[in-house]
């Protein structure tokens, strides 16, 4: 046959860098192209005509035996799908046909394409040829770039009718394949089955154990691998090691270390990457860090830096972290970006937000999860300005403002009150999530008021959890304790199960307005449903019966908690305090300390409050100086008002103006409030305007301290400086808060405020009151329109006879209606029990629990 000269056509996809080959001279018959550009010429085959020449060189060649060369033949073949030409082919090879496949696999397996080595497989099972251990091994490659677990089912099968079913190398293969796919019982199947396992094998078998998350599984699996006689290598111990930084079990991990060190294992890559990991997540940093000192300088990479960064970060030492940060020679986007999130985590907002200046000052270009860390920053800073312009520089990179992003952008704007750019934001996404719908409802809920924020929540199409909870705390926080259990039940008819945050936050809605039913009606949905009572919700239990005055149910549920933290304990104490219980609310704390429970700032507010209502003068002092010597709280406001408190009420005066004068901090309006109201109770009136003055230097609008002042002329008879002080209300342009009562009736909660306009019904009850009450002791104004009253006249008409009358009233109860409440609860034979906005007043038979002192 003659010599055959090339078209250059199939010179034109060669690489520049290779030399184009010697045309082939018609004359010269032994001219040949070397094997590597034979193999490049196939590769730009399109058709059987470009092919044909080629075809013809390699015969006259006598290259179409070599293996490579065909395998490339026979794929070029299959990709025109002629399989004719491509039988006819293999029959020039003096390799067997099983070889030229596998070959074929190889290269596709080799160039990334794990589809066409299924193709070659269906051929090679439609032509007949031969499946080697090689085929396979080739296949399951393929399989697991595919995760195709159905195929790899279907291979294993041929696997085991191919008599191969005990070849080590295939069996971890196909645990390879298993396990990536997630069958554990697949696994374990081969793994149990395998005579002989080699570190392979056992290797695969506790990552496995890793993917699915049985840590304590996986590491049982070292000590069956040291008694097999199988020794771990390097692979072993980091998945061994991670595993102890996932479950934070420092004493394994101590024990591989040792292990690590004992055998010589070479600590540098992953494995050091997961030690350093392992003890940071441990919180022992020093054991972290130490093992950079015994590493060379060119083992220790950014990732490692990075990792104990963050471990400083997680263990609460900012400082630290930013030290080693500073030192890093090398900071990758994470680096900075851990470094930011670490500030923001602990509240260190300037810190993040200066950090994020440096990094760009540095040319470094944030991601979406450093850009969600500085808007976090903004949000928390309320820095609207500086967050809108990271909007300007996500715009002007043109990165998509989604997902975590779009979300981050709508909470910066929601929170700052910019409900329209909020609104314009959630509207761009291209794609809005469950949590963008959320953070919209939030702003809405935030600044837009609780219709508009209804009118939102109606219109997302999926609700989940969070939507409904946002809503009920909406309705909570506006004291719609009707519109809250509302929502409740149509959130229930939804299918969405509610959660412990939901029903904290109805016991919240109910504590506040003193709804018992409701509160008794959600305690008995969780006993229906039973949720376990932790100590969140217990706390939230307690201090619902509480604040509605039933301390019996309170400690009911107390004793039902098994582990009470220091908020259950404290939620009993301001229980028993409200109700002027106080030795027992004492009582508590002393148990609660001997159980060991540390105390915090707010237990002292629940006890020192117990002390006032008691006029425990001397405990009062003792535990004041505790807070501060034995437990090192610094004490708030809340703690000196309620030692001004319980002075004033027992009528030190002088000591408590001496008090307020060695006060570290300024006293606020509370303070001089309280002052006043004792300057009342115990008639002194040059030391009340002292106090009046002191409060409207602080609050020149408070209505409150002018009525205060008003009646404290009036109890003196000073009816001349009443009159003034009225007359500068009124022409100061202070308006009067008319003060208003809650009552639950038939599971709808009614508010009465102070007004002549009442209902019918109720103005009979109210001459009704004065007659019988007339009838019993010339008492004069008892039917002045006080809230209280009104609503007390409303639960006369419609509570049932013999049951309390709760009501719950926004201001401090005036003497008058503290001495009529005694009146109707004895003419009446109720019990009226009121809560006034410092604590319970149980009125029976004449009697009132607070003994006329509060």
């Amino acid at each position: 046959m003659a010599a055959l000269t090339l078209p250059n056509i199939f010179f034109s996809s060669l690489s520049p860098s290779i030399h184009k080959p010697p045309t082939l001279n018609p004359k010269t018959s032994h001219s040949v192209l070397r094997p590597h550009w034979i193999i490049d010429l196939l590769k730009s085959c399109s058709n059987i005509r470009e092919f044909s020449p080629i075809h013809a060189h390699l015969i006259t060649a006598n290259l179409i035996h070599d293996p490579e060369i065909t395998s490339q033949v026979l794929a070029f073949l299959l990709s025109v799908n002629n399989l004719d030409c491509a039988h006819h082919i293999l029959s020039y090879s003096h390799e067997p046909e099983s070889i030229i496949w596998n070959t074929l696999l190889e290269n596709k397996l080799k160039e990334g394409c794990p589809q066409e080595v299924l193709v070659g497989y269906y051929h090679m099972v439609t032509q007949g040829v031969l499946l080697d251990i090689s085929t396979f091994h080739f296949l399951i490659h393929a399989f697991c770039m595919n995760f195709d677990v159905k195929l790899g089912s279907e291979v294993h099968g041929r696997i085991l009718k191919c008599g191969f079913g005990r070849n080590k190398s295939l069996n971890n293969n196909l645990m390879g394949l298993y396990s990536k796919c997630g069958k554990l019982k697949e696994v374990c199947q081969l793994f149990e089955k395998m005579t002989h396992r080699d570190v392979i094998s056992w290797n695969t078998m506790i990552s496995c154990y890793v993917l699915k998350g049985m840590y304590r599984e996986a590491l049982d699996l070292f000590d069956e691998m040291l008694v097999s006689g199988v020794l771990p290598d390097e692979i072993t111990m980091v998945s061994l090691v991670s595993t102890c930084a996932k479950l934070k079990d420092l004493e394994m991990g101590k024990r591989l270390h040792l292990y690590i060190v004992d055998n010589k294992l070479w600590i540098r890559g992953s494995l050091l990457n997961c030690l350093v990991d392992m003890y940071s997540k441990c919180g022992k940093m020093d054991e972290a860090h130490g093992l950079l000192s015994r590493c060379d300088e060119s083992e220790v990479d950014v990732v490692l830096w990075t990792t104990l960064v963050s471990g400083y970060v997680k263990s609460n030492k900012i400082d630290k972290a930013r030290q080693l940060f500073d030192k890093m020679n090398e900071r990758s986007l994470v680096s900075w970006t851990t470094m930011m999130s670490g500030y923001v985590q602990g509240g260190y907002y300037f810190e993040s937000l200066e950090l994020f200046q440096q990094m760009r000052f540095e040319n470094v270009i944030p991601d979406e999860v450093a850009l969600v860390t500085v808007l976090s920053a903004c949000v928390h800073l309320e820095d609207f300005d500086l967050g809108r312009s990271v909007h300007a520089f996500i715009v002007t990179y043109g990165m998509v403002v989604d997902g975590f992003l779009g979300n981050a952008l709508l909470d910066l704007y929601a929170k700052c009150g910019k409900l329209d750019e909020a609104l314009r934001t959630f509207e761009q996404l291209p794609c809005k999530s469950a949590a963008s719908w959320n953070s919209m409802l939030d702003g809405f809920c935030q600044s837009g008021g609780v219709d508009k924020a209804r009118d939102f929540f109606n219109k997302i199409p999926e609700k989940d959890i969070v939507s409904w909870n946002t809503m009920v705390n909406s309705y909570v926080k506006h004291d719609l304790v009707n519109e809250s259990f509302e929502i409740f039940c149509k959130m229930q008819s939804s299918n969405v199960k509610p959660d412990k945050t939901t029903l904290i936050s109805l016991l919240s809605s109910c504590a506040k307005v003193g709804a018992l039913s409701h509160g008794i009606w959600v305690n008995v949905y969780i006993e229906k449903n039973e949720i376990g009572i932790d100590a969140m919700l217990g706390t939230a239990l307690i201090d619902m019966y509480g604040k509605c005055g039933c301390v019996e149910m309170a400690y009911e549920i107390f004793t039902q908690i098994i582990e009470k933290n220091v908020s259950v304990w404290t939620a009993m104490m301001a229980a028993n305090a409200m109700e002027g219980l106080a030795l027992e609310a004492i009582d508590l704390y002393l148990e609660m300390e001997e159980r060991g429970v540390k105390p915090d700032h707010v237990t002292f507010i629940a006890l020192l409050a117990a002390c006032s209502h008691g006029g425990l003068v001397d405990e009062g002092y003792k535990y004041f100086n505790k807070l501060r010597s034995f437990y090192n709280i610094i004490p708030t406001i809340h703690h000196y008002g309620c030692m001004v408190d319980l002075l004033g009420r027992v009528g030190h005066l002088e000591e408590t103006v001496k008090f307020i004068e060695r006060m570290p901090i300024e006293p606020d309006v509370s303070i001089w409030s309280s002052l006043m109201r004792a300057c009342r109770s115990h008639h002194n009136v040059e030391l009340a305007e002292h106090a009046f003055k002191q409060l409207i230097e602080k609050d020149p609008t408070n209505d409150g301290a002018h009525v205060l002042l008003s009646n404290i002329y009036a109890d003196a008879g000073r009816w001349d400086d009443v009159s003034k002080v009225r007359t500068k209300l009124h022409e100061t342009g202070v308006p009067k808060q008319p003060g208003f009562a809650i009552i639950e009736q038939n599971g709808v909660v009614h508010e009465f405020v102070a007004s002549n306009l009442v209902s019918a019904d109720v103005l009979c009850m109210l001459q009704d009151i004065e007659r019988r009450l007339l009838v019993k002791q010339e008492l004069s104004d008892t039917t002045s329109q006080h809230s209280e009253r009104l609503a007390v006249a409303f639960g006369l008409i419609n509570n049932q006879e013999n049951s309390p009358i709760r009501v719950v009233n926004s201001v401090r109860m005036c003497r008058d209606c503290h001495s009529v409440m005694k009146l109707i609860s004895q003419a009446y034979d109720r019990e009226i029990v009121i809560r006034d906005n410092y604590r319970f007043h149980r009125f029976t038979d004449g009697h009132c629990s607070c003994k006329d002192y509060w």
